[in-house]
């Protein structure tokens, strides 16, 4: 890989702190109300430098736990309203609320780590939360819930990364439209599925 003083200014801004505080942002609105995971975004990083990517990661996770503690609390103010709310995200529906529910109900605890890698946003169980558990335990919880899954899409863009990173320029750019051509066709799939 050439010296970070010859990369384009986008590289540098997306593995730099721009990148970093973007990442942050995407990890709490993905924890609210938006309908992209912030994978998209620390996935790319990670292409081009994995321990960017990873930190990335974990600024994504801490958005999306602050995300949870925000719907959490909304949850306990107006139940009704914040259940509507992540109902009407796109893909979510308040179909995927009851069966979450259900399944909560039937596995417990479980059912937290089960749901964000069957395709159940997080959001979902935020705003579920309040009836099974105080807040500091769905916060400490929210972090292994959310890295699980965060890990498992960053790990192989990560040796993708260190792979395309020792045969230049050429290999890197096709690694970034197998990235793009990755994240259309898992969500054409998801959100025909949902």
């Amino acid at each position: 890989m050439s010296g970070e003083a010859e990369q384009p200014r986008w590289i540098k801004a997306l593995c730099g702190k721009p990148g970093a505080s973007a990442s942050l942002a995407w990890g709490f609105a993905e924890g609210t109300v938006f309908f992209v995971v912030p994978d998209v975004l620390f996935t790319l990083t990670t292409l081009l430098r994995p321990r960017r990517g990873l930190l990335q990661l974990v600024t994504a996770v801490l958005g999306a736990t602050v995300a949870g503690g925000v719907m959490y609390a909304w949850s306990v103010s107006a139940p009704e309203q914040a259940r509507v709310a992540v109902a009407g995200v796109p893909h979510v529906g308040e179909r995927m609320i009851a069966a979450t529910e259900r399944r909560w109900k039937e596995h417990g605890l479980r059912a937290l780590f089960d749901g964000p890698l069957g395709g159940v946003p997080y959001k979902v169980y935020a705003v579920l939360a309040p009836a099974r558990m105080p807040a500091g335990q769905f916060l400490l919880l929210s972090v292994p819930m959310r890295a699980e899954r965060m890990l498992l899409s960053w790990v192989p863009f990560a040796l993708v990364g260190l792979l395309v990173g020792r045969f230049g320029e050429r290999r890197r750019r096709i690694a970034l439209v197998l990235h793009a051509t990755f994240w259309i066709a898992l969500y054409a799939y998801y959100w025909s599925a949902t």
